[in-house]
């Protein structure tokens, strides 16, 4: 397999778990109003991730939603872990695609 298609099973494999993910919070998001919002954002965030022409706009989306519900969960009692792995998931796909991206032999 090469590093081309590892990246594009990595992007569109996290692209459908927060899909999921994220329907699932809209479906049961109850009375919460900030949840629902949320939700509806990074599932718009996360379809304009597939496409890596506007991966860092949808990127700096879903780190933004991120950071909101990770402060969401803190003050809810739990711990953000799970942002956190996203957070980061979404940015090792940036770095990995825009590295891939750069000629061979340009500086890092």
């Amino acid at each position: 397999m090469t590093h081309a298609w590892a990246l594009r099973l990595l992007r569109w494999s996290y692209c459908a778990f927060i899909a999921w993910a994220s329907a699932q919070t809209f479906l049961a998001g109850g009375h919460e109003a900030h949840a629902k919002i949320l939700a509806g954002v990074e599932i718009g965030a996360i379809a304009a991730f597939l496409f890596p022409m506007l991966e860092i706009g949808a990127g700096a989306v879903l780190l933004i939603v991120y950071a909101i519900a990770s402060v969401i969960t803190v003050l809810q009692g739990e711990p953000p872990i799970r942002f956190a792995y996203y957070a980061a998931t979404a940015l090792y796909i940036l770095w990995a695609s825009r590295r891939s991206a750069r000629p061979e032999g340009a500086p890092a």
